[in-house]
């Protein structure tokens, strides 16, 4: 299959270029409703502020990638949006040395655990909303 041109997507900014002047997300994918709202906050968050936040693999920081636990330790603040109560997201980084500048729980949020990848948009978007207006906007001033 052909590389599609590069032309059609929104670049983001190379998060180990760029780290020092953006926030970087941390969030949970995990195989249940509250992880996978977790990464669509993530995905909405990056594509609403492009030049101001990143999200990140947290998978490379768990493994060890040098690149990306610098990544987060450069960054201006750093996000962990957890799925459950587990909270692996910011564990994961406080593993790594890395205090999260900001955490939340999807599950904490109003949203029940399902073993489902479905999920409703409009938490989806309340969140992002919660994580914007409480610290993106704020941070920010």
């Amino acid at each position: 299959m052909a590389s599609p041109s590069s032309t059609k997507y929104q670049l983001l900014p190379h998060c180990a270029t760029h780290a020092e002047g953006l926030i970087i997300v941390a969030t949970c994918d995990g195989a249940s409703s509250v992880g996978q709202i977790g990464n669509e906050v993530a995905r909405i968050l990056t594509k609403t502020f492009p030049d101001k936040v990143r999200m990140c693999c947290l998978s490379a920081v768990a493994a060890g990638s040098k690149t990306h636990v610098d990544i987060f330790r450069k960054a201006r603040a750093v996000i962990a949006i957890n799925g459950c109560q587990l909270m692996c997201a910011s564990k994961v980084l406080r593993e790594k040395g890395i205090a999260p500048t900001y955490e939340i729980v999807v599950a904490k949020e109003g949203v029940d655990k399902l073993p489902t990848l479905d999920f409703d948009e409009e938490d989806v978007q309340r969140i992002a909303n919660k994580i914007s207006t409480e610290f993106i906007q704020k941070f920010q001033q």
